[in-house]
């Protein structure tokens, strides 16, 4: 986690107390609900909004002219149980809810938001894998180790290239169509062709 700003909490304070009634008391209920679902969060300030942390950052609130986003940074593996995330989310992993009026607000369910939340704070994300580890068909790495030229063709070629060569015989359904388009694969490999420069067979 990086380092928390020292003055969080007075410059949460401020940043409550300087919005309209309804919004205030809108934060006021978010900031009360985040410290009730964990008595070990740490108040942190970041891009000039409040921050709740734990492990790590777990949620966050800000106003904005027309609405109030309650984001939680890890929200794409949270269950969404009530449905309350907005379908505009921009990130991978970043979900958010917005509220335009104090009826929106329902204490229980948010409640189940915070405390889902920070317990996933504790277990780390699954990365998924790199673009240097997808993994290459069995049949097309057979063919590649017995024909060196076009092994050494395709180990020379860019990622996007490889990749698209595996995925070209992942995807075929029938055994018959991953030969096929093997046989056609190990040629244009032989001739150092990429699927880019050429009708896929």
């Amino acid at each position: 986690m990086s380092k928390v700003n020292p003055n969080a909490s007075s410059l949460i304070d401020e940043y409550i107390a300087s919005k309209e009634l309804f919004e205030k008391n809108i934060c006021k209920l978010f900031r009360k609900l985040i410290h009730k679902a964990d008595n070990e969060v740490i108040e942190d300030w970041k891009w000039n909004i409040p921050i709740f942390n734990k492990v790590e950052m777990v949620c966050g609130f800000a106003v904005f002219k027309n609405h109030i986003s309650l984001s939680f940074f890890k929200g794409a593996t949270m269950s969404d149980k009530h449905n309350l995330f907005s379908s505009d989310y921009a990130g991978t992993n970043m979900r958010t809810i917005k509220f335009i009026k104090s009826s929106e607000v329902n204490e229980n369910k948010l409640f189940n938001y915070f405390k889902e939340a920070f317990l996933l704070s504790e277990i780390p994300i699954k990365k998924t894998k790199s673009k240097k580890e997808f993994d290459i068909p069995e049949l097309l790495q057979k063919a590649l180790d017995n024909n060196k030229l076009a092994k050494q063709n395709f180990d020379e070629m860019a990622y996007t290239y490889r990749k698209e060569y595996a995925l070209h015989i992942a995807d075929a359904k029938r055994e018959a169509t991953k030969l096929k388009r093997l046989e056609k694969v190990i040629l244009n490999l032989e001739k150092n062709i990429k699927m880019n420069e050429q009708c896929k067979c």
